[in-house]
């Protein structure tokens, strides 16, 4: 196969943070890694998640054997379950995050068939003509793993998300033997995160976590509220061991945190003393300074446990003076209004919070910079790719490669939509493929076009007004209204006196229409919605969306 070229074609994560997706092809044979969602951008309104456009793999047909999935974050195993419905394939994952997919998949009753493979770090199988084998990385949720992929004497090396903890709580650092063995063998092409290229140095152990915690446990009288990723199982250990050193009961709100915590302590990969585990509503009866809640919510999400014990949703929680809130995670970029929001509202309660500002209370879980060049120098690429992130991300890393040896000619920065061509003497540009951004609104996949979200920003901007009308069929006259409901504008131009001179500019533009006008139900309602806008403009200088609702009787 030394004369058909590898393609390294990405879907998502590309250019942009989240929903990541990319397909390795060579001849026949086709995979994609991951499958991720974004989370809508602040002018999306409505809109619940970002899915890729994968038409692409669509048009693969029978050439595409799977999906293989690093880890069980959203951004990478989020949009399997509004595409897989056509795309009928198996799955290759961990076992928590094969955890996580089963239990996604019950809230989607046609995957109750998908099937779903199991892999362990250094286990090896076939898929097409492609043999992957599993690498252990750290991160910030368990069982996430890299990738070798063999085709013919070509090794491709996916990094997958990582860091290089050497002390990782559970004791399963990345496995750098591996990595640098398969760089002694000879890589063709290294695909490597680029998340935190921008911070110098190397992110923080795990087990140091507990030390920047403990003054915190230590000097809080009253409750103690901790948010952190409900994936974040580590994380959550921690928290767990830190309560039973300091005698503090453990309660976990918010249903992702239960769900995911019961499913880690199945797989084995979470450790709760039962005797510490507690509902809610129990832990509230307890003094404060017995008691730790670790609740969701730590990007400010709305509805999520924390924003609504922040707004007093739920009072037996609420937090008081003695008590303390620590924010134990990163800020998703995007989110900072919204966590800011919540900060604020917890800082009306009198309680201390500790969301870094102070002091670290978290470390992250992608690589910085020293960790991505020791990458580098453990495998020894031929050919690069910078991964995940935006432009500057993989710019940035595609620079740090060049410093570490690699020839400037063979980095290449990709995008979503472009094709890398891994040939027997290097790597060539392909023609683009056609990708793009799929809009999930509630049960709504792939529906919502830049039409709905231009009229959502408008009525939040100049309001809507309803105007409801009876009209007889045979008369062409008004026999009921107009009746008008307004939303979304000041007081002052939806009061009722406001109402009777925009109805009368209704009945009088009614009455001058000719019948067959009026007999006309869309005729009739483009002259009403007309009028409407038309008074609003000229008396507010307002454009509110007006919808016409015509009876006819």
């Amino acid at each position: 196969m030394s004369d058909i070229p590898i393609r390294i074609v990405p879907l998502g994560g590309l250019g942009e943070f989240g929903m990541n997706c990319l397909v390795v092809e060579r001849g026949e044979d086709a995979f994609a890694i991951d499958c991720g969602v974004m989370f809508p951008e602040e002018h999306m309104m409505g809109v619940d998640r970002v899915i890729p456009d994968l038409s692409y793999l669509r048009d693969l047909g029978d050439r595409l054997k799977g999906f293989v999935l690093t880890h069980g974050h959203e951004d990478h195993i989020g949009a399997l379950p509004y595409v897989l419905s056509d795309l009928k394939v198996p799955l290759f994952a961990t076992r928590f995050t094969a955890g996580l997919l089963r239990r996604k998949f019950e809230e989607h009753p046609e995957l109750s068939d998908v099937c779903i493979e199991e892999y362990a770090p250094r286990d090896k199988w076939k898929l097409g003509g492609f043999e992957i084998e599993g690498l252990r990385v750290t991160h910030s949720i368990v069982d996430a793993c890299g990738l070798a992929i063999r085709s013919g004497k070509d090794i491709v090396v996916h990094t997958g998300d990582f860091k290089l903890d050497p002390t990782p709580i559970d004791g399963m650092a990345s496995d750098l033997e591996r990595f640098q063995e398969l760089g002694e063998e000879g890589i063709r092409l290294l695909l490597s995160d680029s998340t935190n290229v921008t911070v110098p140095g190397r992110s923080g152990s795990e087990i140091d976590v507990p030390d920047y915690l403990r003054p915190v446990f230590e000097r809080t009288s009253g409750r103690l509220f901790v948010t952190t990723f409900a994936s974040h199982i580590h994380r959550i250990q921690t928290i767990i061991d830190l309560c039973e050193e300091f005698g503090r009961c453990i309660s976990l709100v918010g249903r992702s945190m239960e769900n995911n915590s019961s499913l880690a302590t199945r797989t084995g990969h979470l450790r709760i003393p039962g005797h510490l585990l507690l509902s809610p509503r129990e832990a509230a009866k307890l003094p404060g300074r017995d008691v730790c809640f670790i609740v969701t919510g730590s990007q400010g999400e709305p509805g999520s446990a924390l924003t609504r014990i922040a707004m007093s949703e739920r009072p037996q929680l609420e937090p008081a003076p003695g008590d303390s809130i620590i924010f134990s995670s990163r800020v998703i970029p995007g989110n900072e209004k919204a966590i800011g929001a919540v900060i604020n509202q917890l800082c009306k309660t009198g309680a201390e919070v500790y969301d870094g500002t102070g002091g670290p209370v978290h470390v992250s879980g992608h690589a910085c910079r020293d960790e991505l060049e020791q990458m580098l120098n453990l495998t020894k690429p031929e050919l690069f790719v910078p991964l995940h992130g935006e432009y500057r991300n993989l710019m940035l890393h595609s620079r740090l490669a060049v410093e570490t040896g690699v020839a400037k000619h063979n980095c290449h920065v990709l995008v979503d939509g472009d094709v890398l061509e891994v040939v027997e003497d290097g790597g060539r540009r392909g023609a683009p493929v056609m990708v793009g951004r799929v809009l999930v609104d509630g049960e709504t996949v792939g529906n919502v076009d830049d039409a709905v979200l231009r009229d959502r920003r408008h009525i939040s901007v100049d309001g809507v007004v309803v105007v409801i009308l009876a009209v007889s069929r045979q008369t062409g006259k008004i026999t009921s209204g107009p009746d008008i409901i307004a939303r979304g504008l000041p007081a002052g131009e939806a009061e009722a006196e406001d109402f009777a001179a925009v109805k009368k500019k209704v009945i009088a533009r009614v009455r001058d229409m000719p019948p067959a006008a009026v007999a006309d139900r869309l005729e009739l309602q483009e002259e009403v919605r007309l009028t409407v806008r038309r008074y609003y403009r000229r008396n507010f200088n307002r454009r509110p969306v007006v919808v016409p609702y015509i009876m006819e009787l």
